[in-house]
C-alpha cells in the first residue's frame, strides 16, 4: 500500500524538503500544498506521477489533510497561529512534522500532548536546522558525554537575499520576545540580540570567529524536557553580515517587533518593516566590497558547569533554506521508516543516531566533504 505525504508551504525551504523527499522516499506519493499558484505548478513538475498540488491558504485556516499519513508542515512564522495544520494532521490520523523556531508555536505544538497521545500519532516540533538538527548533536554529544549538564547551542546564518514577509516577521519577533534560558531547574528570560548577552564561539575557518547573542529559540524547551539531567539550556545567535544583528534588534525595539501595519502609497500596502529591511540590505549590496557568499551553520558544546566537555559544528557554505529544508526532510523520513512515540515531541523523539548520520550523508552529496560535522574548538562556554 502506497503512502501518501503532504509537504504544506512551498517556499525555498518547501521546495528543498520536497525534492529530497521525492529521492528519499521513491515509492511514496505526495500532496504539495501553498496558498500562491506558481509554488504548486513548480512542485508538481518536480514528478508529475507522484506529486498531486493543492491550492491552500493555511492562515485561514483552508487545510484538508485527509488520506495522507504524514504531514511535513513549512509554513511561517509559527507564532502566528500555524499549529492549525498540526491540528488538520490530528484531524486526519496523520503524522506530523514541522520547522517551527519559535518559543510560542513550540508551545502550541507542545499543548497538543495529550491529543496527540490519545490518537497514537507522533507530532514533531522543530525540526530544522535549528532547531532540528541542533537538537540532534546535542542528542549525541549527550550519549557521549555522561556527566555532562549544560547544552549551549549556537546558529549562525549569512543570506544574500533578505527574504521575504515570514522570516522578516519571525526575526523581529525574537527581537523583541524573551529568550528562555533553562538554569539550575528554573526558566529565566533574557533580552534578544543585545551586546549584553554576546559571546565569542569558533566555528570553522572559512566562517571564523563569531560572536553570538541570546535568541528565541525553543531548543532549550525541548531539550531540558527530553533530558531532565540538563541544569542548563540556552541557545545563541547571529546574522551575517553582523550589521543585521543590530538592525533586526533596532527596528524590534521601536515597534515594528509587536505589529505588522501596512501603509497606502498611491493605492498600494506597503509594510514599512519590511521596506526599510530591504532598503537596508539594498544600500549593502551596492558596495562593491559585500561579501556575496551564504552560509548557514549550527554549533552544540556538551557543558559540566561552565566546561566545555565536546563541541559539534555543521556548516553549509548555501542558503538556510538548504539546510533547515533538509531537515525537515531527514525527520520526516526518520518518522516514517521508524516512527516515533505517540504524543508531542522536539526533534529529540526522533532516533538520532539515524536522522544525523543521514543529514550528514545528503549534505556531503549535496555541499561536498565541508558539510560534514566535525569537532570544534571551544572559545567560550556560557
Amino acid at each position: 500500500m502506497k503512502r501518501t505525504v503532504a509537504v504544506v508551504g512551498l517556499g525555498h525551504m518547501g521546495r528543498s524538503a520536497l525534492d529530497i523527499l521525492l529521492k528519499q522516499l521513491p515509492d511514496t506519493q505526495f500532496v504539495a500544498l501553498d496558498r500562491a499558484e506558481e509554488a504548486v505548478k513548480h512542485a508538481e513538475s518536480l514528478d508529475p506521477g507522484r506529486v498531486t498540488g493543492r491550492i491552500a491558504d493555511v492562515s485561514k485556516g483552508e487545510v484538508d489533510l485527509t488520506g495522507v499519513d504524514a504531514v511535513v508542515n513549512l509554513t511561517g512564522p509559527f507564532f502566528t497561529g500555524s499549529d492549525a495544520v498540526a491540528r488538520a494532521a490530528l484531524a486526519a490520523g496523520a503524522a506530523y512534522v514541522d520547522i517551527c523556531d519559535d518559543v510560542e508555536g513550540t508551545e502550541a505544538i507542545l499543548a497538543l500532548h495529550d491529543e496527540a497521545k490519545k490518537a497514537g500519532l507522533p507530532l514533531i516540533t522543530g525540526a530544522g536546522l535549528s532547531p532540528g538538527v541542533s537538537n540532534w548533536m546535542a542528542s549525541r554529544l549527550l550519549s557521549e558525554q555522561p556527566t555532562t549538564d549544560g547544552v549551549q547551542v549556537v546558529w549562525l546564518v549569512h543570506d544574500g537575499d533578505p527574504g521575504g514577509l515570514a522570516p522578516l516577521r519571525h526575526m523581529l519577533h525574537m527581537a523583541v520576545n524573551p529568550c528562555p534560558v533553562w538554569q539550575d531547574g528554573a526558566w529565566a528570560k533574557s533580552p534578544g540580540f543585545v551586546p549584553a548577552t554576546a559571546a565569542s564561539y569558533a566555528f570553522p575557518q572559512s566562517l571564523g570567529v563569531i560572536e553570538a547573542y541570546d535568541t528565541a529559540h525553543p531548543e532549550p524547551l525541548t531539550l531540558s524536557r527530553h533530558y531532565p539531567r540538563l541544569t542548563y539550556a540556552s541557545c545563541k545567535g547571529t546574522l551575517q553580515p553582523a550589521w543585521a544583528n543590530a538592525a533586526f534588534s533596532t527596528l524590534g525595539r521601536i515597534g515594528f517587533g509587536y505589529t505588522d501595519v501596512t501603509v497606502d502609497i498611491d493605492g498600494t500596502a506597503v509594510e514599512p518593516a519590511e521596506f526599510l529591511w530591504k532598503l537596508l540590505w539594498a544600500r549593502y549590496n551596492s558596495k562593491p566590497a559585500k561579501q556575496a557568499n551564504s552560509a548557514s551553520g549550527v554549533l552544540v558544546q556538551a557543558l559540566k558547569g561552565k566546561e566545555v566537555l565536546d563541541s559539534l559544528v555543521i556548516t553549509d557554505a548555501a542558503a538556510m533554506s538548504r539546510t533547515t529544508g533538509l531537515g525537515a526532510a531527514v525527520a520526516a523520513v526518520v518518522l516514517m521508516e521508524h516512527g516515533a512515540e505517540a504524543g508531542a515531541w522536539g526533534p529529540e523523539a526522533l532516533r538520532w543516531d539515524i536522522a544525523l548520520p543521514l543529514y550528514e550523508e545528503i549534505l556531503v552529496s549535496l555541499a561536498g566533504e565541508g558539510g560534514r560535522i566535525a569537532r570544534a574548538q571551544p572559545i567560550s562556554a556560557a
